[in-house]
């Protein structure tokens, strides 16, 4: 019995250090795990600059928007602005805005090709 009485104590007092929930967004620095710390694109962003990394979205938590451009500028409101074709423009623009930039999933080509009036077709 006190054995189960401490068991439970111990669980109790560990609660705390358990994370309720995780963060959307991390900061990636080469050779060093995701450090995933951030509410805020902006505060990753500035803490990532610090630190010599990148703000990334977290995997678990944070949905990578598709989009055409190679980069989007996520703000704390939670807009995305997906027309950065490379990293130095959206970084400045995340700087402008207050937000991070971080990588889109590129659109995927449509599943049909469409009729070609060109196309070589074999008789056999």
């Amino acid at each position: 019995m006190k054995a189960t009485r401490t068991l439970a104590l111990f669980m109790v007092a560990m609660l705390p250090v358990i994370p309720a929930w995780a963060t959307p967004f991390c900061v990636l620095q080469t050779g060093i795990p995701l450090q995933c710390l951030y509410n805020d694109p902006g505060i990753c962003q500035q803490e990532a600059e610090s630190q010599g990394g990148r703000c990334v979205g977290n995997p678990a938590e944070f949905r990578t928007p598709i989009a055409s451009g190679a980069f989007c500028v996520v703000e704390s409101n939670g807009a995305q602005t997906c027309l950065y074709p490379d990293y130095s423009s959206c970084q400045e623009e995340a700087d402008n805005r207050g937000g991070a930039c971080v990588a889109a999933i590129p659109t995927a080509p449509p599943s049909t090709k469409g009729f070609d009036p060109y196309e070589v077709k074999r008789p056999y």
